[in-house]
């Protein structure tokens, strides 16, 4: 059995109470299978000030097909006939953090990677996000 470990401020959510809680805002946004805690409930802080979401489409080959909502990547710009043709676009790399992974129906089609960055890093690298112009790379979680 596994045992979950938590602080003493944290007031669980009884199933019971369903009801209530359905159609209320989350602060923060939950992975499936994640407990529901008071916490959890009301104005919605998320993303933080700072800080952007961006949905990023990317072909196979431009992403590890095992990315899963917590996983950091770095996200980098990669050459393109846009990006070139501008020679103020300079190419950017940032690393991210996966909130959310559409996966396409067609092996062949985008998957819709949605990723936590700095506002500021997220502004740079919409325009070629939207060309399809970006990849990412799995990269280690933070050291504890």
């Amino acid at each position: 059995m596994v045992k979950a470990v938590v602080g003493p401020d944290v007031t669980f959510i009884p199933a019971d109470r369903a009801e209530e809680i359905v159609g209320r805002q989350l602060t923060v946004p939950l992975v499936s299978g994640a407990v529901l805690t008071e916490a959890n409930l009301g104005k919605a802080t998320f993303p933080q000030p700072g800080q952007a979401l961006i949905g990023v489409a990317v072909k196979p080959g431009q992403y590890p097909p095992d990315v899963a909502p917590g996983d950091r990547v770095a996200l980098s710009t990669i050459p393109g006939s846009a990006v070139a043709a501008d020679s103020r676009t300079k190419l950017v790399s940032t690393v991210a953090v996966v909130t959310k992974v559409d996966r396409p129906e067609q092996p062949q089609d985008p998957a819709v990677v949605t990723l936590l960055l700095p506002q500021t890093d997220a502004q740079l690298v919409s325009g070629p996000a939207a060309q399809g112009l970006v990849t990412l790379m799995q990269v280690s979680p933070v050291a504890p």
